[in-house]
């Protein structure tokens, strides 16, 4: 009998142990990175229950050799100016637990996924970093991630938790459309429908006179451009004209988009 007492009590201190040695995650740094696009990164804070947004800052380093010859900045010069360069954009929310808990969830299930091993030439990557209690970092790593995938589908649900955080974010918004771009044939964005306001981020001619004719009937439609960067003389505004007499565009100051000049 007391060797059997003993055996429980050995058995309880051996599973107490266990339970202690689990560590609990204390953040995740999710990064998406679309090739043609920027990318963007998010981090999560446990403690505070904060989400952390970022986008880089896009430049480039080059050393001029000669007048018309030039190389990339060796690594040295790099170093000596780095605190000088530009720094990257970073938005920061504080999160209700029920959002926060959310976001969590779902990367705790895409943290379970194995990682892929080949890169494609082209695609978009994700990359998801989990720190636990004790600082100890691992990574997963995932490869244009099939959209009817499980891991697919955590990270388009990752995507519209952080879009809705960061709504009045355009830059970061700008950013999270060009990663969701790989995972859905939407043409456009109806952000609202009285006024009828459309961004656009596409204009698959095929489609497009289909999907503009399931827009709602208004006198006028308000026309986002500002995350589109093909010629709207391709088929755009000669569709949108045949259910719209009166078009107003929003348009990036530094894009053409197929306007004559005067």
């Amino acid at each position: 009998m007391k060797n059997l007492t003993f055996i429980i009590l050995l058995l309880f201190t051996i599973l107490g142990c266990s339970e202690k040695g689990k560590s609990e995650i204390e953040k995740f740094t999710f990064f998406s990175s679309p090739s043609f696009y920027g990318s963007f990164k998010i981090e999560t804070d446990n403690n505070s229950k904060k989400v952390i947004a970022s986008i880089p800052y896009e430049y480039s380093l080059a050393d001029s050799i000669s007048k018309n010859t030039w190389r990339f900045i060796d690594s040295t010069d790099l170093v000596s100016v780095r605190k000088f360069l530009p720094k990257e954009i970073k938005f920061e929310v504080q999160v209700e637990n029920s959002k926060f808990n959310e976001l969590k969830s779902v990367l705790e299930k895409l943290s379970k996924f194995k990682s892929d091993k080949f890169p494609p030439n082209d695609g978009i990557t994700i990359n998801l970093e989990i720190e636990n209690e004790q600082k100890v970092k691992s990574n997963k790593t995932f490869f244009s991630p099939n959209r009817n995938s499980e891991e697919g589908k955590l990270i388009i649900k990752t995507y519209e938790i952080v879009a809705e955080l960061f709504k009045d974010e355009t830059k970061l918004e700008d950013a999270i459309e060009n990663s969701q771009r790989y995972f859905s044939d939407e043409i456009f964005i109806v952000k609202s429908t009285n006024p009828l306001y459309v961004k656009f981020l596409n204009d698959n001619c095929d489609e497009l006179e289909y999907k503009i004719n399931a827009l709602p009937k208004a006198e006028k439609i308000f026309v986002d451009l500002t995350n589109f960067s093909k010629d709207k003389n391709d088929c755009l505004e000669k569709t949108l004209r045949k259910r719209y007499s009166k078009i107003k565009w929003i348009l990036k100051i530094n894009e053409n988009y197929g306007f004559a000049e005067e």
